[in-house]
Formats: C-alpha cells, structure tokens, sequence
C-alpha cells in the first residue's frame, strides 16, 4: 500500500458483517409476542447505529415510556443473542480484505453494537487475531459519535489521530471522526447510499470494504482520506 495508517478502524454493521437480516427477524419476534407491528429490512436500515435502545424505541407505536421500552428491548435482546452468530454473515469480499489489511497495518474494531456480542461475532468468525483492540460503548463509556472508543484503539497501539484511519457505512462514522481528528472513508455497503454518505461530509465512498486496498495503494496519504475539518467543525471549534 503506498499509504499505511498506522491504525485502521472499522465499523463492524454494513461495514463488515450483514447484520440487518438477524435484526430484523429477532426485533419482529419481540413486537410479535406483543402482538405489535412487525417493521421491515428497509425500516430496520434506517433507524439502525444509535443502539438497541433506540432501535427498539423507534419500533414501538404510540407512546414510547420506559418500561414498554425496557419490555421489548429484553425480548429483542434475548431473541437476537439465539440468532445472530449463525445469521450475521460477512459481507463479500471482507475475509480476504481483512487479511490483507492486517498485514500492512494494525486493526481495531470501533462499534456501536454492545462490546460483548460484538466480540462473540468476531471470535465466530475467526477474526479475532486480527484486531488488536475491540472497542464497543460498554468499555469506553460512550456510543459513536463520542470519540471515547477511538481515542482507546488509538492509544492501545500509540498511534496518531492524523496517520490513522476511520471507515465506517453511516453518518455517525462521520461525525466520530470529526470529532476524533481521525481522516475516514466510507463504504456504501449498509444502511446508507453513496450519495447520503457525501451529503454527511464523507470525503469519498467506497462500494464496500474490498476496495479499500486498491483505494489506499492510490492514496498518497492521510489528506487523502481526510474530511474537510474546517467546514464540519462549526460549533465545536
């Protein structure tokens, strides 16, 4: 690669893995056994990537208080960890790409997804020796946009927020490294289009993680990969 990061920082949902399917089956088994409406996989990419919670709240008709939404939320969560290890695949290309990527530069895992299904996910499908560090919203405290998980894969290896690198497949992976310094891409291949990615302030859009290699052999360095920090910063300068 002519440009190596010194880290790379993935997403895992619609950036490594499939996860809307096994989503979407164990949320409607929850909304069924409450004899509430069933949403759908486009319904389910929407409103994915600000947690469980949220994701659950956003499904509930009506009036949304806690203890309806803490009720469904423990349906979700106990029909999801049945499922989704055999029913969260990888996204094509990913494997490959991920040896690739492994071997050129340390890789660590920034994720939204609660820390202990995510590293339940990644030891299922064998990728555990290639991440350095797992960082999920339980261990650092705060969910993306919150820069608190970047900064720990950051300094698990002392690398710079400027010589790194962020990819994610949503506006959240945006923000998270605006607010860290991190220059990111985006891929295409979850919950939002190319065009939705570019009007969050993606920099460049990826159809999905197989390209990134090819992308960073091309890329004279972080500058190319880096959001243009002085028209996003707004209020947080």
């Amino acid at each position: 690669m002519s440009w190596k990061p010194e880290l790379i920082l993935l997403d895992l949902d619609g950036t490594l893995v499939d996860s809307f399917p096994a989503i979407t089956r164990a949320l409607n088994e929850a909304l069924a056994a409450r004899g509430l409406p069933a949403v759908d996989l486009d319904w389910v990419r929407g409103h994915v990537g600000r947690g469980a919670r949220a994701l659950v709240a956003d499904a509930l008709p009506g009036p949304r208080d806690d203890a309806a939404v803490d009720d469904l939320l423990g349906g979700f969560r106990e029909r999801y960890q049945r499922v989704f290890l055999e029913a969260t695949p990888p996204l094509p290309g990913v494997p490959e790409t991920l040896e690739t990527l492994a071997a050129s530069a340390p890789l660590a895992l920034v994720t939204n997804k609660p820390d202990d299904w995510a590293i339940q996910l990644i030891e299922h499908l064998g990728w555990s020796r290639l991440f350095r560090s797992i960082q999920g919203p339980h261990e650092a405290g705060a969910r993306k946009p919150e820069p608190a998980m970047v900064h720990r894969a950051l300094d698990a290896v002392g690398a710079r927020p400027g010589n790194a690198l962020l990819v994610g497949d949503m506006e959240v992976d945006v923000e998270t490294a605006r607010r860290a310094g991190v220059p990111m891409i985006a891929v295409a291949s979850g919950a939002r289009s190319a065009a939705q990615l570019e009007s969050a302030g993606a920099p460049a859009v990826l159809v999905g993680l197989a390209d990134l290699p090819s992308w960073l052999n091309a890329a004279a360095g972080p500058g190319a990969a880096r959001v243009e920090w002085e028209s996003l910063q707004g209020d947080d300068r």
